[in-house]
């Protein structure tokens, strides 16, 4: 895993989504059972309503703001590359308090998920994430030596989500966790022929679907 920082005042995510919401993004909790950690249960609830709504509607203060992060502070990382493969919108993660979002270890590639190989994820903290209301990553594929990822807003972590197995505990800080996660492809792994869609959504991973593309 790798970590790196970036400038919060040059690329205010947590305040724009902190606007969408009357609370405070580190205490959303809509009282409801979230302890079953079914599939997409970190990505379905009345506040992800609210995020992809309005991303539906078009939101391009953040379209722009999200191009432009990829563009100057994850593109740069792939010196050898003349063009990104990127997640067109990142998925936008809520652990509450009380609750389990997705607690089986799993990989991004497994039969469930059937994300492509050449995929490289990136997790973004909106809030605080330590202990149990972060993502707990093993350090490399099968190891099964978990631990939590630490950090907060201002903070950026690059894994191989394919294969290393990752899950979330139930989380008894008392502080909802909530981040962005995305995915990247050098175009030297990218597949134009795989043909297997997302889990939840059954986009395409494919570029005009999943993926959007761009150029230095």
């Amino acid at each position: 895993m790798k970590h790196f920082k970036f400038d919060t005042e040059k690329y205010p995510f947590d305040a724009l989504v902190g606007d969408l919401y009357e609370f405070s993004l580190h205490t959303l909790n809509d009282s409801q059972d979230h302890s079953k950690g079914d599939l997409a249960m970190d990505t379905d609830s009345q506040w992800h309503n609210i995020f992809y709504n309005k991303l539906r509607e078009g939101w391009p203060e953040f379209i722009s703001l999200y191009e432009e992060f990829i563009k100057n502070e994850i593109f740069s990382l792939f010196v050898e590359e003349d063009n990104l493969i990127y997640q067109k919108t990142p998925s936008f993660r809520v652990s509450q308090p009380e609750g389990k979002a997705i607690y089986v270890p799993h990989c991004d590639g497994d039969d469930l998920h059937k994300h492509p190989p050449g995929e490289i994820n990136v997790f973004m903290p909106l809030t605080k994430a330590w202990g149990n209301n972060s993502m707990f990553l093993e350090s490399l594929p099968g190891l099964g030596d978990y631990k939590p990822i630490t950090g907060e807003f201002g903070d950026i972590f690059l894994f191989y989500g394919n294969r290393q197995r990752h899950f979330n505990k139930f989380n008894d800080t008392g502080q909802t966790r909530c981040s962005f996660d995305f995915r990247v492809i050098p175009p030297c792994n990218y597949d134009e022929s795989y043909n297997k869609g997302s889990a939840t959504m059954n986009s395409k991973f494919i570029v005009g679907e999943y993926y959007n593309i761009m150029g230095k």
